[in-house]
C-alpha cells in the first residue's frame, strides 16, 4: 500500500477516472460503508439495499480509480469465492495544474544540486590527480626578444579545472533548457 499522497490535476486522465468513479451517490454510500469495515459485494448490496450488479459496477470503477482495493477473499455459504473490498488508506489531492516560476525552480532543484555535486567532485578529482609541479608561462629567459613576456611560474594545482567547468556549464545549459521547455509546455496548455 502506498501511503504517499496522490496529487492530481483536473485534466489528468487519473483525476477524470476518479471523478467518474465517485460521482454517483451510490458510490459515495459504498465508500461510507467500506469506511466502517471491509465487505464483499453481496454484503454491500444487502446493507445498501441495491442490486448486486449495481454494487459490482461501482466496485469495479472504484477499484479502477484506486480508491478501494481487494483485501482478500471469503467463501460464501454456497461455496463461492467472494472478493472482500476495503478503502485504500491514501490522501488524494486534486489541485489546479498552474505552475509558476517558483514551482518550476523547485521541480528542478534536485537536478541542480546533483549537477553542482558532480562538478565539485570532478574538480576535486582533477585537482587531486593534477601534477603539483610548477610550470612556466611566457617566453624563455634571456631570449633577447624585445617585448617578449617574462617567464612566470604557475602552480599546476592553481590552474583552472576545465573538466569541472564544462560539466557545470553543460549541466546548467541542460537545466535551463528543461525549465524553458516546461514553461513553454505549461503556457501552451493554457491557464
Amino acid at each position: 500500500m502506498d501511503n504517499e499522497p496522490r496529487i492530481l490535476h483536473p485534466g489528468d486522465p487519473e483525476a477524470q477516472t476518479l471523478a467518474r468513479a465517485i460521482a454517483s451517490p451510490t458510490a459515495g454510500e459504498i465508500l461510507q460503508v467500506l469506511g466502517e469495515e471491509p465487505l464483499t459485494a453481496s454484503a454491500i448490496a444487502a446493507r445498501l439495499e441495491i442490486p448486486i450488479t449495481t454494487a459490482a459496477y461501482h466496485l469495479e470503477h472504484l477499484v479502477g480509480a484506486g480508491v478501494i482495493e481487494v483485501n482478500g477473499t471469503r467463501w460464501s455459504r454456497k461455496g463461492r469465492e467472494q472478493k472482500v473490498y476495503r478503502l485504500v488508506d491514501r490522501v488524494v489531492i486534486v489541485t489546479p495544474g498552474r505552475e509558476d516560476l517558483q514551482s518550476l525552480l523547485r521541480k528542478y532543484a534536485a537536478l541542480g544540486l546533483a549537477l553542482g555535486g558532480a562538478a565539485l567532485i570532478a574538480g576535486l578529482l582533477q585537482a587531486r590527480t593534477a601534477p603539483s609541479k610548477a610550470f612556466t608561462v611566457g617566453g624563455e629567459s634571456g631570449s633577447g626578444l624585445v617585448g617578449a613576456p617574462a617567464p612566470v611560474a604557475v602552480d599546476a594545482a592553481a590552474a583552472p579545472e576545465p573538466v569541472a567547468r564544462y560539466i557545470l556549464l553543460g549541466g546548467l545549459l541542460v537545466l535551463a533548457a528543461l525549465v524553458i521547455y516546461d514553461a513553454i509546455a505549461t503556457r501552451r496548455r493554457g491557464p
